[in-house]
């Protein structure tokens, strides 16, 4: 199953199709090396713009237009000096405060992995969640502190899952995200296994 617009977080760039934004469209180096988090809340905002006929005072699709809006997030989803958006909750409370301003009751929805493995949901409940937000038409924002054995990931970082599809010879959940202009796949259960920090997983309903 994917999101119903995965073209809607599409860019089209010197003859090649970027997929995702990219936090190196920010102005200063720190928010270039920081900005993963606000630029996956830009994605997840721009994408329900559309739907909802621009709520948001958003326009445009140029990589111009949305480094102003990644710009803008960043004023509410702002990630700390030291660990950046470490945490769902925060990511959570800055798109809040965004929402909030925007006079918007749209509103987020959370599944956090936490550091220790005994805590953590099972595969089937983070696949109900993930595939509830997908259903829903609503792009997941990912936040991974630790790739654990999936070599496709980037630890401590925010990405944006579009796609989720199960590999029945393998049995196995692979998710699809997009990921500063490149497409990522991973194994959601081989992650929630071996990673040693966790993290979670976003949307927004509107």
């Amino acid at each position: 199953m994917e999101v119903k617009h995965p073209e809607w977080l599409q860019i089209q760039s010197d003859n090649q199709t970027l997929y995702g934004y990219n936090q190196e469209w920010y102005k200063t180096s720190f928010q270039r090396t920081r900005g993963c988090g606000p630029t996956a809340a830009a994605m997840l905002l721009l994408y329900l713009n559309k739907r909802v006929i621009e709520s948001l005072p958003y326009q445009g699709h140029s990589i111009p237009a949305i480094t102003k809006v990644l710009e803008d997030v960043w004023n509410f989803v702002t990630p700390g000096w030291l660990l950046g958006l470490n945490s769902t909750n925060k990511f959570c409370k800055g798109m809040e405060a965004l929402l909030r301003h925007y006079r918007l009751a749209w509103r987020c929805h959370v599944l956090s992995i936490p550091m220790f493995r005994s805590s953590r949901p099972s595969l089937t409940k983070v696949v109900k969640f993930l595939e509830e937000g997908i259903a829903s038409d609503c792009p997941i924002a990912f936040l991974n502190l630790h790739k654990g054995r999936e070599i496709a990931l980037e630890s401590w970082h925010w990405i944006v899952l579009i796609a989720l599809s199960y590999d029945a010879e393998q049995k196995r959940y692979i998710a699809t995200c997009y990921d500063g202009g490149r497409l990522v796949t991973f194994d959601v259960g081989l992650w929630l296994e071996t990673s040693s920090f966790g993290g979670g997983f976003v949307y927004i309903t509107v």
